[in-house]
């Protein structure tokens, strides 16, 4: 196995994986190419050799944890783990008709085993019509932003009828090797019945592993201002600085009930004479009463 953290890929290297993470077939990819099929075929091979896996299937889904991540180098004989066993029900969306490419099994699990691989998320899921994740998927897929729900509710049938159901989500926009949007990797929580007064804003252990993959800064704070979780791009950059800032800034907007998005803001950095410029997005969190408990900021650095 290549040794991942000098792993690499050549423009066409990364035109190929991108079309084996679509799923297309090598006669496909040679067609769309310009290629020979043979020459596709070499591609693959060497791209199964640098991604140490084994077969196409297992090429995507690791391409797709390394997009995810912004990282090549990240330890390849934990992501088919990652990936296949772990808790949050995680899947993968490909091109602007967000169709499925992957799913985990405890996202199969929770959709009762419906057939959804090769079939747009629309499709695959009538009943979420009128409740906004349609429109939310396609929004990250458009703007290429980071979005985060925390204690959503949504109804699904998970092969029992329709149950209401309460989830704390990530969705990230996944991209080619050119850095334009391609798809959206959802990654998420069930979170019914741990929701309620006196619950604090900390995320499941799953999520919070799932979010310190994530090159986006995230923190939480509760409904004083302080700091509750932060992720590890949100420690890098020194996002702490966010904590108790006066009136006017995106966290006092969010605890006020306001919702912002990409207000542009001044962190100062560990040297005091530098500051760092991020592009921040944050809303509230709800109690069940409709009061606030807490906001959830994303930022950038710009």
């Amino acid at each position: 196995m290549a040794s991942p953290s000098h792993l690499s890929l050549t423009q066409r290297e990364s035109d190929v994986l991108a079309r084996v993470q679509r799923g297309l077939e090598n006669k496909a990819i040679a067609y769309e190419l310009g290629m020979a099929e043979q020459t596709v075929k070499e591609y693959v091979s060497v791209l199964l050799r640098k991604f140490g896996v084994a077969n196409r299937t297992a090429l995507a889904e690791a391409a797709s944890r390394m997009q995810l991540t912004g990282d090549l180098g990240v330890d390849q004989s934990w992501l088919p783990q990652f990936f296949r066993e772990a808790a949050p029900q995680i899947c993968v969306l490909r091109g602007p008709d967000l169709r499925y490419e992957a799913a985990n099994e405890s996202f199969r699990r929770a959709v009762g085993d419906r057939p959804v691989i090769g079939r747009t998320m629309r499709e695959s899921f009538p009943e979420l019509t009128g409740q906004g994740i349609f429109e939310r998927v396609e929004r990250v897929y458009a703007t290429g932003e980071l979005e985060i729900e925390h204690e959503a509710e949504r109804s699904w049938d998970r092969g029992n009828g329709l149950e209401r159901r309460q989830v704390d989500l990530v969705l990230q926009p996944l991209r080619d090797g050119a850095g334009v949007v391609n798809g959206v990797i959802s990654f998420a929580v069930d979170v019914t019945g741990l929701a309620g007064p006196g619950r604090t804003t900390e995320l499941r252990d799953e999520l919070a592993t799932v979010l310190d993959l994530i090159p986006s800064g995230v923190i939480f704070a509760d409904e004083a201002g302080r700091i509750v979780t932060m992720n590890a791009a949100a420690r890098r950059i020194g996002a702490s600085s966010l904590d108790g800032l006066g009136p006017g800034t995106p966290l006092t907007r969010a605890l006020s009930g306001e919702t912002v998005v990409d207000q542009v803001h001044d962190l100062p950095g560990e040297v005091s004479s530098v500051q760092i410029r991020v592009r921040v997005s944050a809303r509230p969190l709800h109690e069940p009463d409709g009061g606030i408990r807490g906001a959830i900021l994303v930022f950038t650095e710009v």
